[in-house]
């Protein structure tokens, strides 16, 4: 006899705002592991980013931070979070949840939740970005984040990571290798790879992107951790070496007039701005109208646009900080990483990279190296041990 929707357990995926590849990955686990019920629990309206994301039903989504945007500070929060966290909680047992996993647990809401399903013995996993490369607390801040985190780790029933770096950071937070769990971000890569040549002529037309020019792409919030003045001032320095070379900055933030005011008046024609971006579709054309990724920040626990990039077939320079680079950035391979903050390291890596002998090349070995990694870091594959370790799935 075939188990109803009502008689599969439940999993509870709580987490901020909705998002694009948020909404891909709970498609997934609708699709592939049919043996369970989802809710997808929204805290908040809004993520980091103003995504105009639609979800879809069959990943049952609730909402409970109407009006709510994600990036407030948990400080200024405490009150509403934890009473939210209440209500989830509420919600949690009328719909008889099985087993929960719990994205962040910087706010007092999620603590609540995770403490609770303790409590009542619901298997809880605590899924995190963070990557140890990106740990920049240091003396009694850091002595009295380990004691806090190695006790809220504690009440979990595993961990959820995105790779290496993030497995080193919660392994430093003295979880047992063996309740580390990958279960990375990943974007829709058959809507990456699904781009036609009329998607790339539009966004080329749209952009004014001249055919037979060469292009380094940012992508992502115009924010000081993101350092895009290191992008804008390489490429400054390396213009007229490099002449038939564009940059394209994908997003907005709160240093766009600034960054904006460091381009030279003689090379306003070779640098892109479009503005925030929230048509997936759209992000992967122009990925697909350039040849490199850039990301040069200073703190990036895990940046899933370096997979996006991967998937577009480009060539990625990314600093090694970046916790998706050290997954699917391979130096000399297909891109390079530099000493995050060093302005002359990534002069020289873009020298490297965009010369014409080996650009093709290059770009060319991304699709194998993120192959590579789907084969050992598959989400829903990651989900599923974890679930089936702790008895909820056979």
């Amino acid at each position: 006899m075939q188990a109803t929707t009502k008689t599969l357990p439940t999993l509870a995926i709580i987490t901020n705002g909705p998002t694009p590849y948020r909404t891909h990955f709970h498609q997934r686990i609708v699709r592939e592991i049919p043996e369970l019920r989802l809710l997808s629990i929204f805290t908040h309206e809004v993520s980091n980013s103003p995504w105009s994301a639609t979800l879809p039903p069959e990943i049952n989504p609730i909402m409970f931070g109407s009006g709510q945007i994600a990036t407030e500070s948990p400080a200024r929060t405490i009150g509403r979070e934890w009473a939210k966290g209440g209500r989830v909680i509420g919600e949690l047992a009328r719909q008889d949840v099985r087993a929960v996993v719990v994205y962040g647990y910087a706010d007092a809401g999620r603590l609540r939740i995770i403490r609770w399903c303790r409590q009542r013995r619901i298997p809880c996993f605590v899924w995190g970005d963070s990557n140890m490369r990106s740990e920049v607390r240091t003396g009694t801040k850091a002595r009295l984040k380990r004691v806090v985190l190695r006790r809220v780790l504690s009440w979990s029933s595993g961990v959820m990571c995105c790779g290496s770096l993030g497995q080193e950071y919660f392994e430093h937070y003295g979880v047992d290798p063996k309740r580390i769990y990958w279960v990375p971000y990943e974007p829709d890569y058959a809507m990456v790879g699904a781009i036609n040549p009329q998607q790339i002529a539009d966004v080329k037309n749209r952009f004014n992107l001249d055919d037979g020019r060469r292009r380094i792409v940012y992508s992502g919030r115009l924010a000081p951790v993101k350092r895009v003045d290191l992008a804008i001032d390489a490429f400054v320095r390396l213009a007229a070496e490099r002449p038939m070379w564009d940059l394209i900055i994908v997003g907005d933030g709160p240093l766009g007039p600034e960054l904006r005011l460091r381009v030279p008046v003689q090379l306003k024609d070779r640098v892109i701005w479009t503005g925030f971006l929230d048509d997936q579709a759209t992000i992967s054309a122009l990925y697909r109208a350039s040849d490199i990724l850039i990301l040069p920040s200073d703190y990036e626990p895990w940046a899933l646009v370096i997979n996006e990039a991967a998937a577009a077939g480009l060539a990625i320079i990314a600093s090694d900080v970046v916790g998706a680079a050290a997954e699917l950035v391979r130096d000399g391979v297909n891109g390079f990483t530099f000493t995050h903050g060093d302005l002359q390291q990534l002069i020289d890596v873009m020298r490297i990279a965009t010369d014409e002998g080996r650009l093709e090349t290059t770009k060319a070995a991304s699709a194998g190296i993120l192959q590579d990694w789907i084969r050992r870091a598959d989400p829903v594959a990651g989900l599923r041990r974890a679930l089936s370790e702790t008895g909820i799935l056979g």
